[in-house]
């Protein structure tokens, strides 16, 4: 394989991987439609036209290989499998992620846990939170917008972020001696 394909390969194969995984719920039917993803764009690549492209034109292939598998297999698309590019790889981050926020967590003082537990997790709104818990929303705010920070940098010690134009996280590196060592800590 020629370097540049190579490093393309590198470069898009776990946030591929990821993505499909999700989408089909089955890691090894995955790697078998990653690696015919691949095949089928870099037998292709002299039609891609603009090459800044390339991430968006790969995972249009890997989302019409998968409606394939869907197809041939004889499998509905259901509400789970129907989801959004961007919504299944937020989902795909956030289960990966899982381990490292759910011992951060803890580490947070009570009413910061308590905040960001009631408000993503339980899905209150800040003002639900603070009207229940008989608060001032200025201060739900201040202890939500702490423990945010405070995630924020210790995942930032686990993890390199990629983020696109928008600043929205599109895919993490675990830094995993680091991640490891940062989530058995309790």
């Amino acid at each position: 394989m020629d370097s540049s394909l190579s490093t393309l390969y590198e470069t898009f194969r776990q946030p591929l991987l990821r993505y499909v995984r999700y989408k089909t719920n089955n890691a090894h039917v995955a790697e078998d439609i990653v690696q015919e993803v691949f095949i089928k764009a870099f037998q292709s690549i002299d039609t891609l036209k603009e090459t800044q492209k390339f991430q968006s034109w790969l995972y249009a292939i890997a989302s019409n290989t998968i409606n394939d598998y869907f197809r041939k297999h004889k499998i509905d698309v259901t509400d789970e499998t129907d989801v959004s590019d961007d919504e299944a790889l937020y989902e795909s981050i956030m289960r990966e992620l899982d381990c490292c926020l759910s011992t951060f967590m803890e580490t947070l003082s009570p009413m910061q846990h308590d905040v960001l537990q009631a408000v993503y997790f339980d899905e209150l709104t800040l003002n639900e939170y603070a009207e229940k818990n008989g608060l001032n929303i200025s201060t739900v705010k201040s202890h939500s917008k702490r423990a945010k920070t405070a995630l924020k940098s210790l995942l930032e010690v686990c993890c390199r972020f990629e983020n696109n134009s928008r600043n929205e996280i599109v895919d993490f590196h675990k830094n995993d001696t680091m991640c490891h060592n940062q989530c058995i800590r309790k």
